[in-house]
């Protein structure tokens, strides 16, 4: 038995294979009337749609065969995706490269075999539309034809799949972005209402107000800054980009966390301590991390008072550890595991000390940057005593 090699695109081909969805998924009516078709028109009791996977075939539409799958160093498909059109065995019995396949000894029964490559527009072949029989045979010019429409068909089916998929997260990236925007936007714009109306009132000293004016000018670069960061990270995730991994220095990453949160911890009398080493570099999604932390110690922010809140990493294994910690008012331990479940009815948002109100959105699109970095967050919390956020990334 002569086993297929990989086709030079391997990787890529699988790839292209995996974004249609199609492996593993439910049996379909529009696939298997295909089949259907096929094995009527070449008059053959077996016909497949068979999806060539890294160490299996897969079928996601068959007549004739009760195997959902086969080893892929067995199968006839494995070949007939090395070739641009039909391959064609018309007696696999008298064929050096099958006559000893289990395929061909064994049930079942395989004689010819007739595949047409499924191959998509960039020239991925996925798999085949196959037809089989238990006796030599040879194809009509007019049953390779039929094969090679209904094959069509199936690529067209796949890749407005894919086409669909892409609009959906089109959709939802846009749906993400301007969420992130009007959350994270909101409340730099309303402490520097609050400094604003604080001058205007004569409160503060001439001092006093110098220090906030500059706080201000902070705070006014930071937000710029943020709402540029998120521009560019939705411009990414809109051409389908994954998460860029670089090193970078965390501790700095964390200081500029706390410039840009230095309004609201001033304003409650709150203290931001950096524990995180300065010479502290990690690998990860810069972006990704920033927006995580500055939620989170925002967050803290709002249900602490005259307090700390605190950043501090450690790494356990590979895994980087970050916990933000605050010493506010806490919450029940039943309210601490609701508020990152993957409900959006859990994530309603409780005013803070000064009666800040909140949309709930902050810790629900931390828990899905985390979770698309592979990560883990968990929380622990006591009435009085503080809160607490782990994540191992």
């Amino acid at each position: 038995m002569l086993e297929a090699r990989f086709p030079e695109n391997e990787e890529a081909r699988l790839q292209d294979l995996y974004r249609t969805g199609l492996l593993d998924s439910p049996q379909e009516d529009e696939f298997n009337d295909i089949v259907k078709f096929a094995s009527s028109l070449c008059n053959m009791p077996i016909s497949l749609i068979s999806l060539v996977d890294s160490n299996r075939q897969w079928f996601k539409a068959r007549v004739g065969l009760e195997a959902p799958q086969t080893d892929r160093e067995i199968s006839f498909c494995s070949h007939a995706i090395l070739q641009d059109q039909l391959f064609e065995i018309p007696d696999a019995s008298q064929d050096h490269r099958f006559h000893d396949n289990p395929l061909v000894t064994d049930f079942p029964a395989i004689r010819f075999y007739a595949g047409m490559p499924l191959v998509t527009g960039n020239g991925s072949r996925l798999g085949t539309l196959c037809v089989i029989d238990n006796t030599p045979r040879i194809l009509t010019d007019e049953q390779k034809f039929g094969l090679k429409v209904l094959a069509d068909n199936i690529i067209k089916i796949a890749e407005l799949r894919i086409k669909n998929k892409r609009l959906h997260y089109l959709s939802e990236t846009q749906k993400t972005v301007i969420s992130i925007l009007a959350h994270d936007v909101r409340n730099p714009l309303a402490s520097i209402k609050s400094i604003i109306e604080f001058k205007q009132t004569d409160i503060l000293d001439a001092d006093d107000a110098a220090e906030m004016i500059e706080m201000v000018s902070d705070q006014l670069d930071n937000t710029i800054s943020m709402v540029d960061n998120v521009v560019r990270w939705g411009e990414l995730q809109m051409k389908f980009a994954r998460f860029s991994y670089t090193d970078f220095n965390l501790h700095e990453l964390v200081e500029s966390v706390f410039t840009s949160e230095l309004l609201n911890a001033h304003a409650k009398s709150n203290t931001l301590v950096n524990n995180v080493f300065i010479e502290t570099l990690v690998n990860s999604d810069m972006q990704a991390v920033e927006f995580v932390l500055r939620n989170l110690v925002s967050n803290a922010n709002k249900y602490t008072q005259n307090g700390f809140i605190t950043v501090n990493m450690t790494y356990v294994d590979k895994h980087m550890m970050i916990e933000v910690t605050d010493t506010g008012v806490g919450m029940l331990p039943e309210r601490a595991e609701r508020l990152l479940s993957a409900a959006k009815a859990d994530h309603k948002s409780t005013p803070g000390t000064n009666n800040e109100k909140g949309s709930g959105l902050g810790l629900l699109l931390v828990r899905e940057f985390i979770d698309r970095l592979n990560g883990t967050i968990t929380v622990r919390s006591e009435i009085g005593v503080g809160t607490s956020f782990k994540i191992m990334i």
